[in-house]
């Protein structure tokens, strides 16, 4: 029987520990926290823990109301004086863009905007080339100034001379479009929800990647087919570049559908069929109210109707003497009392209500474009010369309209206007506004003094910007395209160059002070008489393939597409598919050929013991084309220095316009302190050449070339937006960007996206076109490494290219033309900033295959195929597959053999690897222009 213990009352029992945790801090955490105090409930007459009297709490009330007030007008001056009167009684109008999103456009945006105007008690007439309209809805005063704009006549007339198709013309003008409008309506026709649908159209899926509607609702499945393919593309580029207030309505049209109305009326009652209509339309606002939940969010859901009567109807009723007692509600018509539109009611309900909600709804336009402190003109209509006209003779044009943006326009500032051109600003004149309330009648000394001070503001040369894009610096003088460097960052560079002097070779480009050793491996029967090289291996190194070289390997651009036939053409397309799918297979790997040298083709790489923390002189060995662009020390800081200035230039103004009100509503003191009067002397300083937000100008620009002034259009509108300090220098512009996946999908026969392929760019409130770079974006290195073809998928990449220099935030769009000359939507994103030293690296991994393997030494074959080959790559280091690291010992034969040491065991099934990199640099798309004599121009860069 095993032995065993029997607990007694004589058992030993130690003392437990006090607390029974492991620390203070464990004690805290298990009880959970503080508990808050109880608040106690206030007494009824206290305030801040004192008793006030009900005339003081009424008091303190009516305070608190002016308060939220005042926020809310300081809300409305900051979005462009929008509906606020100014010193001068100038009400700004509310801009609404009209979009159409069904397969007719031009007829349903004219239908939509004429039976809007009807209603309006000020207003011209419209006509049918009119670009806009203002109206005026006296019914809700201030609110009730509103401009109307069409995507079909608003901007689409600068598209239609190019060489772009309808569909792409309409969607670049939406976007011009949705850049000014404080409200947007897209138009949805409900004659549409009666056909049948036939043909989905492919990205219109509402939520997790399914169909617009639920397929166990076979009503509502016909409903996919009311946006249009044109549409689907207008919608993914303007929530691309960025939305205004957006507004879906539906249009109905009463009286198109009588016949088959009256047809099923013989089989079925009268009240049945319209039970079934009512039926259909309240299914057809729920699929709507979806739509716009899903693609505008749920702040930008708002879906109204509205209901136009048919041609036939509006005659019938103008013929009868009692059309004017006659509601129009829905298919029925009501007699309504005398007395009901004595007070001015609408006879067309829905359009009342829809005029309500527009002219008293939150308008904005797009956040990037209320965020940056900016300045710009909407043109006014220009049917009678009244919105832009150009004089060729002293080639100057003038632009008329309202000045919008949370800051005053400055008139030395450049001017840049979309599709034109950017220019320098004569002067700014003063224009009597359509809007202006004219309550008094003026005098004849008034009228002299108005004529006398027509010119708010004249530029000043010696203030302005050059208009030169790239920097031509002056050795001798010292100028250097520089911005935000000091002094003292170049004092020592006499050294520098006394120690280059002595050196007695030049370098190939690329090479750093250790790679330069490997000239040691030369003979010196190839250099000179004194043993120095004088540059020419360096040249033979350095030396670029010409414009004549022959097209391979897919590096097909716009230009060769005239070129070639179209069995090349598709032998390249095809060639370009296998190269990006072989680099996605194995990315970066390049494979040497027998009959070639590894030493003459990777000349111009350099190995790297460490990717992220090698250093590499950004300053090193750049291209001719950088010595025109101009480099910033700190983008980041240059930006911040713009943003104090122009809020101090915002401040000033907002403090003139808050005097300017006081002064209407009582006289100031006349007792002003001494502070006041110095403060008023610093804005007025500040404020020298700008004019208020909110004024109805005329804006003068100067130097506008023939050739520039070809690309206006009589009928369309023109915007001219004030450029920021440095904002129309050229540099290296970095974006975000990721691809486009909604809609433009790959067509059959297009090739992929190539690096330093021709690509255009819409930034902002600029176009260009370049030859890109992309990278991926390191947040922990200053290296990044460079991608073949742009990363497809959704992921984010950066993209590096020569532009003009953009302050974020601001969006990027990417287009491309596509074989079939259409316009595709490829990338959307944001800018990052411009930095010229921004070091995009491209890799090379030359693979070999062990051969024999002892320990951790191994013979390596099959990545070059001679022995200079190998003499020439030793200093560099090896990496393998299963992570080990190793370096070229010896050669061994004539084919390119060699024995390598690696610092572990190596498996006879590794790789061995030798990553070779290369600097990478964007490229310029010239531009080919024909001018008026006939004469073609090249342009490295051509902002429109």
């Amino acid at each position: 029987m095993p032995h065993s213990h029997r607990a007694s009352s004589l058992k030993q029992t130690n003392k437990s520990h006090k607390s029974g945790k492991a620390s203070k801090r464990s004690i805290n955490r298990s009880q959970g926290g503080k508990i808050q105090n109880r608040v106690s409930i206030k007494k009824k007459g206290v305030v801040n823990g004192s008793i006030k009297s009900k005339a003081d709490r009424m008091h303190i009330a009516k305070q608190r109301r002016d308060a939220s007030r005042d926020k809310l007008w300081q809300q409305k001056r900051v979005q462009g004086r929008l509906n606020v009167r100014n010193a001068d009684t100038v009400i700004v109008p509310r801009i609404v863009g009209i979009v159409s999103l069904s397969d007719q456009e031009a007829d349903l945006e004219k239908r939509v905007k004429d039976f809007l105007v009807e209603t309006a008690e000020k207003c011209p007439r419209p006509s049918d080339d009119s670009s806009s309209v203002t109206v005026t809805y006296s019914k809700y005063k201030k609110e009730g100034h509103v401009t109307y704009l069409t995507n079909s006549t608003a901007f689409r007339a600068m598209y239609q001379n190019n060489d772009i198709n309808d569909d792409d013309a309409s969607v670049l003008a939406a976007l011009d479009l949705s850049r000014i409008c404080d409200t947007i309506i897209f138009l949805i026709d409900g004659r549409d929800a009666d056909k049948t649908n036939n043909t989905p159209i492919s990205g219109m899926n509402i939520g997790g990647g399914v169909s617009t509607t639920s397929a166990s609702t076979a009503v509502q499945q016909d409903y996919d087919h009311l946006i249009s393919s044109r549409g689907d593309r207008i919608l993914s580029t303007i929530k691309a570049q960025g939305l205004p207030t957006p507004v879906t309505l539906l249009v109905n049209f009463e009286g198109d559908g009588e016949e088959e109305t009256m047809s099923m009326a013989s089989y079925q009652s009268m009240k049945s069929v319209r039970r079934s209509a009512i039926k259909k339309k309240m299914e057809l606002k729920k699929y709507l109210t979806r739509f716009a939940t899903t693609e505008f969010g749920e702040g930008g859901s708002k879906v109204m109707e509205i209901d136009i009567p048919s041609s036939e109807d509006i005659k019938d009723e103008m013929d009868d003497d009692n059309a004017k007692n006659v509601l129009i509600v829905g298919k029925s018509k009501k007699i309504s009392p005398q007395s009901f539109l004595d007070q001015g009611t609408d006879a067309f309900p829905t359009r009342d209500a829809f005029i309500r909600a527009l002219c008293t709804m939150n308008a904005c336009p797009p956040k990037w474009v209320t965020d940056m402190p900016r300045a710009f003109i909407v043109s006014n209509d220009n049917r009678n010369h009244q919105g832009h006209t150009y004089d060729e003779t002293s080639q100057e044009l003038k632009i008329t309209g309202f000045i919008r943006g949370k800051v005053p326009f400055d008139v030395n500032s450049l001017v840049h206007v979309p599709n034109v051109g950017t220019f320098g600003v004569k002067e700014i004149l003063k224009t009597e506004s359509p809007t202006t309330l004219k309550r008094f009648v003026k005098t004849t000394d008034e009228v002299m003094a108005e004529e006398a001070s027509n010119v708010l503001a004249i530029c000043d040369g010696d203030k302005r910007e050059p208009l030169d894009m790239f920097a031509n610096p002056d050795a001798l003088e010292g100028e250097q395209n520089l911005i935000g460097f000091d002094d003292h960052d170049f004092n020592d560079d006499d050294g520098m160059d006394d120690k280059k002097e002595n050196e007695g070779f030049a370098r190939p480009a690329g090479w750093n002070d250790y790679q330069s050793a490997w000239l040691d491996a030369i003979n010196d029967d190839d250099l000179s008489d004194e043993g120095i090289d004088h540059g020419e291996l360096a040249a033979e190194f350095n030396k670029k393939k010409t414009d004549a070289t022959v097209i391979t390997r897919g590096d097909m651009d716009e230009e060769d597409d005239k070129f070639i036939s179209e069995e090349e053409k598709r032998a390249l397309i095809e060639q370009r598919k296998r190269d990006q799918k072989e680099d996605l297979d194995f990315p970066d790997e390049v494979q040497v050929g027998e009959d070639e040298n590894a030493r003459d083709r990777f000349a111009r790489y350099r190995s790297l013991k460490s990717f992220r923390k090698s250093y590499w002189d950004p300053k090193e060995n750049l291209p001719s084309s950088y010595a025109s662009i101009f480099h910033f020390s700190s983008f980041r800081a240059t930006q911040s220095d713009v943003m104090a200035d122009m809020k101090d230039v915002m401040n000033a103004a907002e403090a003139q316009f808050n005097k300017l009100l006081e002064n209407e509503k009582s006289k100031s003191d006349s007792n002003g302190d001494a502070m006041g009067e110095e403060g008023e002397d610093m804005n007025e300083d500040i404020l020298d050449g700008c004019v208020t937000s909110g004024t109805y100008v005329t804006l003068v620009l100067e130097g506008v070339l023939p050739l520039a002034a070809s690309r206006i259009d009589p009928l369309s509108l023109l915007t001219a937006v004030s450029l920021l300090p440095h904002e129309n220098k050229a540099s290296v512009i970095h974006m975000g960007l990721c691809e486009n996946t909604q809609c433009d999908e790959n067509e059959a026969g297009d090739m992929p996206i190539k690096s330093k392929d021709v690509i255009i760019f819409r930034c902002g409130w600029r176009t260009w076109q370049g030859r890109p770079i992309f990278s991926q974006n390191n947040l922990n290195c200053d290296k990044h490494k460079f991608e073949r073809f742009m990363p497809t998928g959704g992921s984010f990449f950066a993209c590096s290219v020569m532009g003009p220099v953009t302050y974020t935030p601001c969006p990027v769009l990417a287009f491309r033309k596509t074989s079939t000359r259409r316009t595709q939507f490829v990338a959307l994103g944001s800018v990052i900033g411009a930095d010229a030293d921004r070091i995009v690296v491209k890799r090379i991994v030359l693979t070999g295959y062990p051969t024999r393997v002892h320990k951790r030494h191994a013979t390596v074959k099959y990545m070059f195929y001679n022995p200079d080959d190998v003499k020439w790559f030793k200093p560099a280091e090896l990496v393998t597959k299963h992570g080990l690291r190793g370096n070229i010992t010896d050669s061994v034969g004539d084919h390119g053999t060699m024995k390598c040491l690696f610092n572990a065991p190596i498996k006879q099934h590794d790789t061995v690897c030798l990553h070779l990199y290369k600097r990478i640099y964007p490229k310029f798309a010239p531009v080919e222009i024909v001018a008026g004599t006939g004469e073609t121009v090249t342009q490295r860069l051509l902002v429109l």
